[in-house]
């Protein structure tokens, strides 16, 4: 009988122990379900989007700061703030083209794009070296400042490769006072001290010694090699003709390859100062390039 009470009251207290276990698990569910709730509202909400968005844009993360500042405009189409960080974010990750289109879509009349907005945009389109639609969008624009359109002018002549006439605008930049980053007076110091090489000189240097231009040009191993073949030619058609006489198929043969290497020594040596130039004026372009990118 004793045995049966004491089964009967450890039944009932494994009993209220299981609901209390049941109670706390029931309990633990209904918190983990709320936190996650709360938590998910959180992080996507606005003002949460809003202030990551900015971090990112902050620590220099372009790619992701323009995916999160797509989500706040969307939530709040009308916050000028965000739609310039927007901008400003694929423009400095380099994805000039995402500007354009979405600043079209931002300002259906370019004409009327405010003073901020359309130097994003002019820089964009000099950038993606579209010099006729930038020009065109400079002269309508109603809001750039004759300051801004000479900033932009110079960087176009420049990437254009107008170095001359970007001389003469940098120089009415410096007469006006106008702020500019000091990394452009070392390109224009390199334009200035470059030294190219004289097709006219490469090709006469050649035509008094085969090859001797293109030593003019840097290019040692292939004077070396002219001055070899013509040479070895010449001297065989001399050859030939000392003894076998100029009408002798030997003398006739190496004649004309005598005169072939020649010529083409000649054309070479004037492609190679021409050629050595281009690789001079590709690598000043490609400083320019990263100047311009550096101060957008």
């Amino acid at each position: 009988m004793i045995i049966t009470k004491q089964l009967i009251k450890n039944k009932i207290g494994h009993l209220f122990q299981n609901k209390a276990m049941i109670r706390h698990i029931c309990l633990l569910a209904a918190f983990v379900l709320f936190s996650q709730q709360v938590f998910t509202q959180d992080i996507y909400d606005y003002q949460h989007s809003k202030k990551y968005g900015q971090y990112l844009f902050e620590s220099k993360q372009y790619s992701l700061a323009a995916e999160e500042l797509e989500r706040v405009l969307f939530y709040n189409s009308d916050n000028d703030s965000i739609k310039f960080q927007l901008i400003r974010s694929y423009l400095l990750n380099n994805q000039f083209a995402m500007v354009t289109k979405r600043m079209d879509s931002l300002f259906p009349k370019p004409a009327l794009m405010p003073r901020n907005y359309a130097l994003e945009y002019s820089k964009a389109l000099v950038s993606l070296s579209s010099i006729y639609q930038a020009n065109k969008f400079m002269n309508a624009s109603l809001y750039l400042t004759d300051n801004d359109k000479l900033y932009l002018d110079l960087n176009i002549e420049l990437l254009d490769y107008k170095w001359d006439a970007a001389q003469q605008t940098y120089k009415e930049i410096k007469e006006r006072n106008i702020p500019l980053d000091n990394q452009y007076d070392g390109l224009f110091t390199r334009i200035n001290t470059t030294r190219y090489k004289s097709p006219g000189l490469a090709l006469a240097l050649s035509a008094v010694v085969p090859g001797m231009g293109k030593v003019y040009t840097n290019n040692w191993k292939d004077g070396l090699f002219s001055f070899i073949f013509v040479g070895g030619t010449a001297f065989q058609a001399i050859r030939g003709y000392k003894e076998y006489g100029k009408r002798s198929g030997f003398f006739i043969a190496y004649t004309s390859l005598a005169a072939t290497f020649y010529l083409g020594n000649l054309y070479g040596s004037f492609k190679a100062a021409n050629k050595f130039n281009d690789k001079l004026r590709k690598q000043i372009h490609s400083e320019i390039r990263s100047v311009f990118n550096a101060t957008l």
